[in-house]
C-alpha cells in the first residue's frame, strides 16, 4: 500500500506540474496584445501614420576592430531605406532598399544586388511602419516565453511578417519597447545567426526612439549611436540609387 500511495502522490504531482504547465502557458499575453502594446509606447500607430520621412544621424564603430565613421539612416514611406556609413580610412559603404530593388556598395567588393532571402528580408524591413508591427504586417505572432534579454526583463515573441520573413523579438516586460531581436541573414558569407540589441530609449518629436544599437554576428560587434532623428525632411532625391547600382539592373 505504501508504494501504490506513493505511486499516487508522484503520479499526482505530475498532473499538477503539467497542469501549471499549461497555465503559465495559457497566461503569457497574447503576442498581438502585446505588439499594441508596443507601439502605443513608442508614440502610438496612427500617430505614426503621419510621418512621411525619417533621418537618424549618430556614430558607428566595431570596437574589436579599432574602426569607426559616422552613420545615416533615412527612411520614407511606403517602403524606401537607406543606410550611409562613412568609416575613417576605408571609405563609405552603402545599402538600400525601395521596396523591390535591395542594393549594396563599398569599397572593397563594390555594387550589388541583393536577391532571394536576403532581398525579401530587406524589402520586410523597409517597411516604414514595420517598428509598430501594425497587423497588415504582421502575419503570424506567437509569444514564446517571458525571460530576460540583457539585464531586462522581456516577453519573447516569432514574428512572421507578410513577406515571410522570420524572427523573435523581445519586448522590455514593463515599458513594451522593442529591445532586442534575432534572426538569421542571408549575407554574401552565407547564412549568419545575428542579434540586435536596442536601448536608451528617447523622445525625439513625440515619439521613443533607440538611441544605441548593437548588432553581434560570429563574435564581432557593430554598434551605432544615434544623436539625432528628424521627421518630414528627407527629399525623395535622397533615395536615388548610385550609378553603379543602376548599371546592374537590367
Amino acid at each position: 500500500m505504501r508504494k501504490m500511495s506513493q505511486f499516487v502522490i508522484v503520479a499526482a504531482s505530475l498532473c499538477l506540474a503539467a497542469g501549471l504547465g499549461v497555465s503559465a502557458q495559457t497566461a503569457l499575453p497574447k503576442a498581438t496584445d502585446l505588439l499594441a502594446k508596443s507601439a502605443a509606447a513608442l508614440g502610438g500607430a496612427d500617430a505614426y501614420k503621419a510621418v512621411k520621412s525619417i533621418r537618424a544621424r549618430g556614430t558607428f564603430e566595431m570596437p574589436a576592430q579599432n574602426v569607426s565613421g559616422t552613420v545615416e539612416i533615412i527612411q520614407a514611406r511606403p517602403a524606401q531605406v537607406r543606410l550611409t556609413v562613412a568609416i575613417q580610412g576605408i571609405g563609405t559603404i552603402e545599402n538600400g532598399c525601395d521596396g523591390k530593388i535591395g542594393w549594396s556598395l563599398d569599397p572593397m567588393s563594390g555594387a550589388s544586388l541583393m536577391q532571394g532571402k536576403a532581398l525579401t528580408d530587406a524589402i520586410s524591413e523597409a517597411q516604414f511602419d514595420a517598428s509598430m508591427y501594425p497587423p497588415d504586417y504582421v502575419k503570424e505572432a506567437t509569444t514564446l516565453d517571458k525571460t530576460t534579454f540583457g539585464n531586462r526583463p522581456a516577453y519573447k515573441l516569432k514574428v512572421v511578417t507578410r513577406f515571410n520573413s522570420e524572427s523573435t523579438i523581445y519586448l522590455d516586460a514593463e515599458t513594451y519597447y522593442p529591445i532586442g531581436s534575432e534572426k538569421v541573414a542571408e549575407t554574401p558569407m552565407g547564412a549568419m545567426p545575428t542579434t540586435i540589441s536596442t536601448g536608451e530609449f528617447k523622445k525625439f518629436g513625440g515619439f521613443m526612439q533607440p538611441t544605441t544599437m548593437v548588432q553581434a554576428a560570429m563574435g564581432f560587434e557593430q554598434i551605432i549611436r544615434v544623436t539625432s532623428y528628424e521627421y518630414d525632411v528627407v527629399p525623395a532625391s535622397a533615395f536615388d540609387l548610385p550609378p553603379a547600382i543602376k548599371a546592374l539592373i537590367k
